[in-house]
């Protein structure tokens, strides 16, 4: 990229950066004509050459890292076998996985023996390793692709019995048994048969399960009444309102995306469809080795069908479409269109591999491309293509001229990508680059982070069948939001943005849903968080973030009107000893027309309202008296002065004290996790939090973060008292710059009932638990046990 942006001429490269989406049909025009003209022949060549070779390495199937490759896969077999000669059977299970991630489709679109004899080793590995449901499915994906191979009808056999499912073994052992050829392998399958016939009139059979997909289930029937509006404000222009009065924990939106992607740092370890945790029985993209797939199913809905043409050269069907499993979009008066989806790894496969390379945002905005190019051509309409117009904001004219520039090279390369990949089928416009550089600019401002929730129990994740039994299980249980995808949500990117938001967004598999968290009156805006809320960032930080990701200030009820949060949330404590006030570093001024102006370091000033002085409660009032006396029409608090009583704190020598016992306390928490850790140590640790404590506001996040990691350092040593007392003062703290039932005290929640069990404290950790579960139901309605299936493992842990 930064060898292409060099290669434009000076001057093009001023018009881009000085441009407007007004300019964009000029300044396309200009690069198109550059890369096409005459003048400037040497420079033009350069340029030329240099994209050439970057298109050329991202879909030159000769090139490309993606491409199956048998020699590899065979490789990678055979140190599977060896492995599991040695019993070392998780190491199998890896080269069996990639085996079949490289091997590739024969040369009459079948696949060889040696995708089945692979399924069915890995499902023989998986079976020694307990994974019974996935053997399972690796044994019908043998038969499925090779319906007369006996070992994948033994292997299917001999998991069905383990999951005691005898009358299908009995059935599968017998089609084995037709099919062996040698007579040693008869009588080991007629052995088995006997020993399950046995157990067969003894035993009652265990239902089958009916989907592969990692998040299958019920499709989601509760009914939302909510009628929704698009209107504009004069504060934060277009956004979503209600039009009746909405309950809290009230379903209020759910949208299925218009595309979404994998992010790189989940490619190995979740599903490229549905985003789920991928299993050990992953399954591949037919054609390249960059998907991986919790399922046939998932793997389907994503590639599409795929036939083998008259010329046997392999292809996609592109007129292949999948049913869009919508879950009934609200009733929003900007309802996004029921139309089918189109498969979205089609155009990124066939031996290319430009989506595994360019970033996220590029290739989403490929996605959309894509799905617009061929619902055109499926219907018919004009092959000359400009591109989709969707309608949504897009910052363009505030972008940096770097990324403005970007931008333009970016969407020339997709076009030149996608332009591979569709040949003759299509012709692009002159608009065509134009409207892809705004699609682009509008994706980065407008996709939406697919979080899923994980509970991690001891560095593993905690499903249904764990609990705690003994103090042996010595963990404190912590709830994470794992990033897997960015999507496009229609309907969804109208939702505004508010640091105390009223709506709280989930996902389940790729599915967006939107849930009040409070009462909201009819005619309200209706505001989710894009990332910074209050209690979690201070005001200064907040407003950064969201002008660098998103390109505006915000003006939401935390952002304009003075809150305890902020007063404290970063701040330190002042030097009475009796005194409440918070010390900060930044400058505060009153003003007569009682607003209150903060900025850091000569940054931007952020302007706050005074709340009204009967809605001031005790804490915030302790915290900053001065700003609310009567008495100086004009104040002017300097950094380190108390912002109660102008006490004043030696904030270079305090911060340098702060760093050095925060440092402390990472250090014990590093040195327990490799069990290498002294009473010295720990004395140590707990004489940095009491110099914190001194020097910190209690109510400050950095103190509840040292309380936190104390707390987790002693349930891993096995002190559980020690543990559930820090767990307990970091809560406290929390419920200060949140309120009680934010959803960030209920993950926090998660903490001490792990540590109460440990304890073996059930009664107390039962109360906890039905604490955090009313936190839960508020967030997520009857989701939760399906967005949190934790909750019912702990459940079963505090009633055993």
């Amino acid at each position: 990229m930064e060898r292409l942006k060099s290669a434009v001429p000076a001057d093009i490269r001023r018009a881009v950066g000085e441009g407007t989406a007004r300019d964009l049909p000029s300044t396309t025009s200009l690069l198109l004509d550059f890369f096409d003209g005459v003048p400037l022949f040497h420079q033009r060549l350069f340029f030329c050459f240099l994209l050439s070779k970057v298109i050329s390495e991202l879909t030159d199937p000769e090139l490309a890292l993606c491409r199956k490759d048998k020699g590899r896969a065979v490789e990678l077999k055979g140190r599977g076998n060896a492995c599991f000669s040695k019993r070392e059977f998780e190491q199998a299970l890896g080269f069996y996985s990639q085996a079949l991630r490289y091997v590739p489709i024969s040369s009459d679109g079948n696949y060889e023996i040696l995708v089945p004899t692979l399924y069915v080793n890995r499902a023989s590995t998986m079976h020694k390793l307990g994974l019974l449901k996935q053997c399972l499915r690796d044994c019908n994906r043998a038969i499925s692709v090779s319906s007369n191979y006996a070992k994948a009808w033994y292997r299917r056999g001999m998991v069905n019995a383990s999951l005691k499912k005898y009358s299908s073994a009995i059935h599968d052992l017998k089609v084995a048994l037709s099919m062996e050829v040698t007579s040693s392998g008869k009588s080991n399958i007629e052995q088995e048969l006997k020993l399950i016939l046995l157990k067969h009139r003894n035993v009652n059979e265990v239902g089958r399960s009916s989907s592969d997909c990692q998040d299958a289930g019920l499709p989601h029937t509760e009914p939302h009444k909510v009628v929704l509006e698009c209107a504009s404000t004069p504060n934060k222009g277009r956004g979503m309102m209600s039009l009746n009065v909405i309950s809290p924990a009230s379903l209020i939106h759910v949208e299925d995306p218009l595309a979404a992607i994998i992010i790189k740092s989940c490619r190995e370890t979740h599903c490229h469809y549905c985003f789920s945790e991928a299993p050990a029985d992953v399954v591949f993209c037919p054609l390249c080795t960059i998907p991986v797939y919790c399922s046939k199913e998932c793997q389907e809905q994503a590639v599409g069908d795929i036939s083998w043409n008259q010329d046997t050269s392999l292809e996609f069907n592109s007129h292949h479409l999948v049913d869009n499993a919508k879950l009934g979009l609200t009733s929003t008066r900007c309802k996004t269109s029921n139309s089918k989806q189109i498969a979205e790894h089609m155009h990124e496969c066939g031996g290319a591999h430009w989506a595994a390379v360019l970033p996220a945002d590029i290739v989403l905005a490929g996605r959309v491309m894509a799905q617009y190019i061929d619902k055109r051509l499926l219907t018919g309409k004009s092959s000359a293509i400009s591109g989709p117009n969707l309608d949504l904001v897009h910052h363009y004219d505030i972008d940096s001229p770097t990324s403005k520039l970007e931008s333009h090279i970016y969407a020339i390369v997709l076009l030149l990508c996608l332009q591979k990949y569709y040949r003759s089928d299509l012709s692009w416009r002159e608009e065509s680059l134009s409207q892809l550089v705004l699609l682009i600019c509008q994706i980065k401002v407008n996709s939406i982070a697919i979080v899923h929730m994980k509970s991690v129990d001891g560095g593993q994740e905690l499903t249904e069948s764990k609990g705690y039994s003994t103090a042996s299980d010595a963990v404190m249980c912590s709830v994470e939001q794992i990033r897997v995808a960015q999507a496009i949500y229609m309907s969804g990117s109208l939702f505004n943005h508010s640091c105390r938001p009223n709506v709280h967004t989930y996902f389940h598999s790729r599915t967006l849903f939107l849930r009040s968290t409070e009462y909201i009156e009819s005619g309200s805006p209706l505001e989710l968080s894009y990332g910074p809320q209050a209690g979690e960032m201070d005001l200064l930080e907040r407003q950064k973030s969201l002008q660098e990701n998103y390109k505006f200030s915000c003006r939401c009820s935390s952002c304009s009107e003075l809150n305890l949060s902020d007063l404290v949330i970063d701040s330190f404590c002042c030097p009475r000893s009796f005194c409440l006030g918070a010390v900060s570093e930044s400058t505060c001024y009153r003003s007569e027309e009682n607003f209150v102006h903060v900025s850091l370091n000569g940054s931007a000033v952020c302007k706050l309202s005074l709340p009204d002085v009967s809605k001031v409660d005790e804490d915030m009032e302790k915290v900053g008296k001065l700003f609310f006396r009567n008495d100086d029409a004009d104040l002017k608090i300097d950094p380190g002065y108390c912002m109660s009583c102008r006490s004043q704190l030696d904030l270079s020598s305090v911060v340098a004290t702060l760093d050095r016992a925060a440092s402390k306390i990472n250090r014990f928490k590093e040195l327990i996790v490799i069990d290498d850790v002294s009473e010295v140590l720990i004395t140590n640790a707990l004489q940095s939090l009491e110099q914190i404590k001194k020097l910190r506001h209690p109510y400050s996040k950095a103190l509840a973060q040292a309380e936190d990691k104390i707390a987790e350092a002693f349930a891993k040593v096995g002190d559980q008292e020690q543990a559930r007392k820090h767990c307990e003062a970091s809560i406290k703290i929390l419920e200060k710059l949140y309120h009680p039932k934010h959803i960030a005290i209920a993950h926090e929640l998660i903490k001490l009932i792990s540590i109460k069990l440990c304890m073996g404290d059930k009664a107390g950790a039962a109360a906890t638990v039905t604490r955090a579960e009313a936190i839960f139901l508020l967030y997520y309605g009857p989701d939760v046990q399906r967005v949190l299936p934790y909750i019912d493992a702990l459940k079963i842990a505090v009633s055993g």
